[in-house]
């Protein structure tokens, strides 16, 4: 199984890892477990325990979600972050769904078999 961590940020780019997390979950349902960094550390720990890949999706440079995994003592196989693809951080502006369609491709160079 394949573990998302993605940023919980309410800027456009927190909301684009939201995003992005939930269409691969969408289209590859059995592939992918996907957790939130707010989420209650116990859960993000049992779900590294069994993955066979921790895939971190960042929305910006505060990189949230790698601080969380990090002090419980966890390594991402790999990291992505928005904002170092090119993609704007604009404070509550729409998510663009070009922008969607980059970080989707980013994941799947990273990911085999998705």
């Amino acid at each position: 199984m394949k573990v998302l961590i993605t940023c919980s940020g309410l800027s456009n780019t927190g909301r684009l890892t939201t995003q992005v997390a939930a269409l691969l979950i969408s289209r590859h349902p059995t592939d992918f477990t996907w957790l939130k960094a707010s989420t209650d550390p116990e859960n993000i720990s049992n779900a590294a325990i069994d993955a066979d890949l921790i895939i971190i999706i960042e929305g910006c440079s505060d990189r949230c979600a790698s601080k969380k995994i990090i002090d419980l003592g966890i390594k991402g196989d790999f990291l992505l972050v928005a904002t170092e693809l090119g993609i704007e951080k604009n404070g509550m502006a729409d998510v663009q769904w070009n922008d969607v369609e980059k970080m989707l491709g980013a994941v799947k160079q990273q990911v085999t078999g998705v």
